[in-house]
């Protein structure tokens, strides 16, 4: 099974080199392509650093139109999705200081390919106390994010919502693995004492 995995995303990889090659020879459909793959994980992103949906749909068009006009920038130095979680990271990080927002880390994230993460755990419990314990455990874990310094919620996030490896966020946020870990630490540890703290 591990095997099948590892197959599937090394396909993928080999795919996705081979678009980016035919992207930057000028392929207007292989950068459409590209870009469309990574548009869930730019949404996700989007939407769990910024409070508001105009803001988020903002950034996120900005975020492709960004990386299309930058496309022939891209080094190849790390991936191609870590440096487009880059670029998102950078517009959401430029529109909070814009709008001196507090950031807003919701947990339940749409998702296309299916329900939410908290739906999922629901769905998994049939236990109306296990569901409302679930519910209580969600809402003290998005308030905690909310709480959390910028740099560990951006962590937090790519981590978390995004699903991207150290490497990748470390590439992203342009920071080395180490500080990457500590800032996961930090804020993992913040949450997970708040739940306990408040959910004896």
């Amino acid at each position: 099974m591990a095997t099948l995995a590892r197959r599937d995303r090394q396909v993928g990889e080999e795919t996705e080199g081979a678009l980016l090659a035919a992207a930057l020879g000028g392929d207007r459909a292989a950068a459409q392509e590209l870009l469309l793959r990574h548009q869930l994980l730019v949404y996700r992103v989007c939407r769990n650093l910024l409070p508001r949906d105009q803001d988020v749909e903002a950034v996120v068009q900005e975020t492709f139109l960004r990386a299309l006009k930058k496309l022939h920038a891209f080094a190849g130095a790390g991936s191609f999705q870590s440096w487009i979680v880059a670029i998102a990271v950078n517009l959401c990080r430029d529109r909070l200081r814009r709008r001196r927002l507090v950031p807003f880390v919701p947990l339940e994230t749409p998702d296309e390919d299916g329900p939410d993460p908290i739906s999922r755990l629901e769905a998994r419990s049939p236990d109306p106390e296990r569901v409302a314990m679930v519910r209580q455990a969600a809402s003290l874990v998005r308030r905690e994010v909310q709480r959390l310094p910028s740099r560990q919620r951006e962590v937090f996030t790519l981590r978390f919502f995004a699903d991207l490896g150290l490497e990748d966020i470390a590439a992203a946020l342009g920071v080395d693995v180490g500080t990457v870990k500590t800032h996961l630490h930090r804020a993992v540890h913040r949450v997970r004492a708040a739940v306990e703290e408040a959910m004896p």
